[in-house]
């Protein structure tokens, strides 16, 4: 596993502007619903603001099967 497995919503957006990083957000928002909750996870490191780290090859099936 690379260091790029996992990136930032923001380091996302930049990689793949195609989403955006209000979509990203609202699908963070509304994971317990449509399945995205398999997709990220929350890190927060001790005496830190949480950051959302998004796994790439996760986010990539998990959109091919929202056909």
């Amino acid at each position: 596993m690379s260091n790029t497995d996992y990136l930032t919503v923001e380091d996302f957006n930049s990689l793949y502007p195609t989403f955006t990083v209000g979509a990203l957000r609202a699908l963070i928002f509304n994971a317990d619903k449509n399945g995205f909750n398999k997709v990220f996870i929350r890190f927060s490191p001790t005496g830190k603001r949480g950051r959302i780290l998004i796994n790439v090859s996760k986010f990539f099936e998990w959109l091919e099967n929202q056909k």
